[in-house]
């Protein structure tokens, strides 16, 4: 994934979200507004956004399922977010507060390079 394939920051966010909100069940409109903080208002256009890109499937008030597409580019951050996080937490020895609130900030505008250097430099 180059960075030209890149979504928003917003995008990403909301697909990770609704990956991680899966594990635990359905995923409902308010339930990715609660988690995000955001106004339902807010979900509602960003999942129509992400309809649009093919990344999510929603019936009217109903459900929010992630298609094929939407699910690899939700996996892609998080997986970006885990490296970034144990980076910082394992090599540099910041608290995992605060490396759990910096990756999810840096997840979505470090390039690949960079993430791929990291990973390298974390097997060794």
């Amino acid at each position: 994934m180059n960075h030209s394939d890149r979504l928003g920051e917003s995008a990403e966010m909301y697909l990770e979200t609704i990956l991680l909100l899966e594990k635990n069940g359905k995923v409902r409109s308010v339930d990715i507004a609660k988690s995000l903080n955001v106004s339902k208002p807010s979900v509602n256009k960003a999942m129509n956004v992400l309809k649009e890109m093919g990344f999510v499937t929603q019936e009217t008030y109903g459900e929010v399922h992630l298609t094929e597409a939407g699910r690899q580019k939700a996996s892609d951050v998080y997986n970006r977010h885990e490296i970034l996080c144990d980076f910082l937490e394992g090599v540099l020895h910041v608290s995992r507060e605060n490396a759990e609130n910096d990756a999810c900030k840096i997840e979505h505008v470090v390039c690949d390079e960079t993430i791929n250097k990291i990973k390298e430099f974390m097997k060794k």
